[in-house]
């Protein structure tokens, strides 16, 4: 009788005990759904596991060049900052983009309007920072805890490339980039000057909690540059967050032949604003485009991320347009806007083969 007691007691404390896990995952769960199903739309995600669809290729904006991204079903993101200092600008915060459990981000430079957050949400969601040398020593400094993998060593040639296979199923070749700059005038295209800021300024001034958070990013250094291809499910695609004078400066040649090599891709997610727009105009990003020959192409680094440095994409849209009209190859173009094409994955959504 005692021992019929004693196991039953222990069944019961067994069951109890599994039944609390179970409930944990199902909450975790739960916020998981929930937070995929922001980001990437509920359409694209299941709405008991939270796994994002694997036949497709999406892109969710979020500002800047920070995109959540999930291809053949693998989540993780491109650069990480939530440019919210008009509060409420991007319809995310750093929480919401840490609690869609990115497996990796990936840094294309360092400076803040690419990187401030990126600690943060790798803290929070267990995301490994992938990036130059240089920049995984900086992270490291501040979070030594935070896994970073170097896909760029110090001092490497720009064009050079090196495989990453971090992403189970997913290729990835990191090419060493360059910064933007500015540089004396070709006169092949017109400068585009600094265009005067949006009406944010007066509607919903800076608030002080984020400018103040901020301020000990802004001299965050960039730690050289990084541009990804990624190759899945029979796509081929490249993301990346500057774009250098590579008709102006040393190793721009190399630069121009490993994006040829890389090309041409079905989706090229590329930076139309740097230093050398002031007198240059748009020719560097032409020569990216140019040389990647993308069927589709997508602009980024190109909206309102900061007050007075920065203006609406509307703003720029038709010296863009302006500016591709003179390479010969022309991409389909799905010109993203802001405020209303944040968190619009439908906007850059490419089926796998």
């Amino acid at each position: 009788m005692c021992r019929r007691v004693v196991l039953t007691l222990s069944v019961l404390l067994v069951v109890a005990g599994l039944a609390v896990p179970q409930a944990s995952t199902a909450r975790a769960d739960s916020a998981l759904v929930a937070a995929r199903s922001a980001v990437f739309g509920a359409d694209n995600v299941d709405q008991t596991t939270g796994a994002v669809r694997d036949d497709r290729v999406l892109f969710s904006w979020f500002g800047v060049s920070s995109f959540a991204v999930a291809m053949a079903g693998k989540v993780f993101l491109t650069d990480a900052w939530v440019p919210n200092a008009y509060r409420g600008h991007v319809p995310t915060t750093r929480a919401q983009i840490a609690a869609i459990k990115p497996s990796h981000i990936l840094i294309g430079h360092g400076h803040f309007d690419h990187a401030a957050d990126a600690v943060d949400i790798a803290r929070a969601s267990g995301a490994r920072l992938v990036g130059s040398a240089s920049h995984c020593a900086f992270f490291h400094r501040s979070a030594p805890r935070v896994a970073c993998d170097v896909v760029a060593a110090a001092g490497a040639r720009p064009g050079s490339t090196r495989p990453y296979r971090g992403i189970p199923g997913i290729a990835v070749t990191a090419m060493s980039n360059i910064h933007s700059t500015l540089k004396a005038p070709e006169g092949e295209h017109p400068p585009l000057l600094p265009i005067p800021p949006s009406d944010r300024l007066v509607t919903n001034p800076p608030h002080a909690d984020e400018l103040g958070r901020l301020a000990g990013h802004l001299d965050d250094p960039e730690g050289g540059a990084v541009l990804y291809a990624f190759e899945v499910g029979g796509r081929r695609i490249v993301w990346n967050d500057s774009v250098g004078p590579v008709s102006q400066v040393p190793g721009g040649r190399a630069i121009l032949a490993t994006l040829r090599d890389l090309g041409p891709v079905d989706l090229h997610v590329g930076s139309i604003q740097g230093f050398n727009e002031i007198t240059n105009g748009l020719g560097d990003p032409l020569r990216y485009i140019d040389a990647l020959r993308p069927k589709v192409f997508v602009p980024n680094h190109h909206d309102d991320w900061f007050p007075v440095i920065a203006t609406p994409a509307v703003n720029r849209e038709r010296a863009f347009f302006d500016a591709l009209a003179t390479i010969d190859a022309r991409p389909e173009v799905r010109y993203l806007r802001d405020p209303q094409d944040y968190l619009r994955p439908d906007r850059v959504t490419l089926e796998l083969r």
